[in-house]
């Protein structure tokens, strides 16, 4: 399963792509990963779909 169709995954992506009236994104990576309890490395991982995933 890539990171990006894991729970996490999809919810940083769904974050990350959400733009607030200005247009500009909503969330920054920091803030999403705070909301999911992850480091911001691992949201960059979900949010990189052509790097594999290793185990």
């Amino acid at each position: 399963m890539s990171a990006a169709r894991t729970p996490t995954g999809e919810m940083a992506r769904a974050l990350y792509e959400m733009k607030g009236d200005d247009g500009k994104r909503r969330y920054t990576v920091h803030q999403i990963a705070d909301r999911l309890g992850v480091s911001r490395a691992t949201i960059y991982r979900h949010l990189d779909p052509d790097k594999p995933v290793s185990a």
